[in-house]
C-alpha cells in the first residue's frame, strides 16, 4: 500500500537549511510518508547536502532543468505524487514529530469534501546558525471563502493538500505576469476554498524560519502588492460581485480592510 503522505519540499539554494527540513520528516512519529524533494535548479550545494538521504526507500529527488519559481515547482511535485495527501514543507522550515500523526487522525475524521488541513506555527529566528523561538503563530477556521480573501497574517501552514481536490482545480496557477513565483500559497487555497471545505487544526504543527535570506525590498513589495489587487479583483468578480474591497496597508502590503456589500439598483 502507499502511504498517505508526500511531504513536499521545495528548494532553491538552501544548503545551510534543508538537512533539518528532512530531519524532521525522518523523525515522524508516524512512518506513514514519501518525501519528495524539487530543487528549483540550486546553484548552491543543495545536492551536495541531500545526497546521502537519497538511497532512502521513501525519499525521491528531483531536479528542475531550469529555475522556474515556485508555482511550477509545486505542480511538477503534484505531476509526480501518488498518494492521497501532499504536505509542503518549505526547505528552511521543519516539522515537529507528531504533525503527521496529527494530520492523519483529523483526517479520518473529517469528511471527503476537505481540502486541505493546516494548524498554528512557531516563528524561529535564525542567526549565525542558531534558533530563537520568536512568536507563535495560531491561525483560526475560516468558515466562508470571505474570510480568507481577507485574511493577512501569516500565510497558514502547514499546508496538507487532497491531492485529487488539487487536481480537480487544475494545480498552482502560473498564468500571471511573474509564472507562479509569487504568492503560490494564498492563491492555490482560494481556488480549492471556493469548492471545498478546509479544517483547521488548533496544535503547533509547523515551524518557520525568518532569516537574511528571506529579506524582501521595495520591488518585491511592488510585485507582491500588484498580484495582490489583481487576485482580490478577480475572485470578487469571480464570486459574483456581491463586494467591494476596501484596501489599506499593512506593514508596506496591500490589504483588505473590510468588504462592503454591493447595493444592486431595483429595474
Amino acid at each position: 500500500m502507499n502511504p498517505t503522505f508526500t511531504v513536499v519540499i521545495p528548494t532553491y539554494n538552501r544548503a545551510k537549511f534543508i538537512r533539518k527540513a528532512i530531519k524532521s520528516v525522518l523523525n515522524q512519529t508516524s512512518k506513514d510518508w514519501k518525501l519528495l524533494i524539487i530543487d528549483d535548479a540550486s546553484t548552491d550545494r543543495t545536492r551536495s547536502k541531500i545526497e546521502k538521504y537519497m538511497y532512502h526507500p521513501n525519499i525521491m529527488y528531483h531536479r528542475m532543468e531550469q529555475n522556474s519559481g515556485i508555482g511550477k515547482v509545486m505542480n511538477k511535485a503534484l505531476s509526480m505524487v501518488d498518494t492521497p495527501y501532499l504536505v509542503q514543507l518549505d526547505s528552511d522550515d521543519w516539522l515537529p514529530k507528531r504533525t503527521l500523526a496529527v494530520l492523519k487522525k483529523y483526517i479520518h475524521k473529517s469528511r471527503k469534501s476537505t481540502a486541505l488541513f493546516y494548524g498554528n506555527m512557531n516563528i524561529w529566528k535564525v542567526r549565525h546558525g542558531k534558533y530563537t523561538k520568536s512568536i507563535k503563530v495560531k491561525h483560526k477556521t475560516f468558515h466562508n471563502k470571505y474570510q480568507f480573501l481577507k485574511y493577512n497574517r501569516w500565510m497558514v501552514s502547514p499546508r496538507c493538500y487532497r491531492v485529487e481536490a488539487l487536481h480537480q482545480v487544475g494545480g498552482w496557477d502560473t498564468s500571471d505576469r511573474y509564472e507562479g513565483r509569487i504568492m503560490e500559497d494564498r492563491r492555490i487555497i482560494l481556488r480549492l476554498i471556493e469548492k471545498y471545505r478546509v479544517r483547521y487544526i488548533n496544535q503547533i504543527l509547523y515551524n518557520r524560519t525568518k532569516h537574511k535570506g528571506q529579506l524582501t525590498d521595495s520591488k518585491m513589495k511592488f510585485r507582491r502588492n500588484y498580484l495582490r489587487k489583481k487576485t482580490f479583483k478577480y475572485y470578487l468578480n469571480r464570486w459574483g460581485k456581491k463586494y467591494k474591497a476596501i484596501y489599506g496597508y499593512k506593514d508596506g502590503y496591500l490589504v483588505i480592510r473590510r468588504l462592503k456589500k454591493v447595493r444592486r439598483r431595483r429595474r
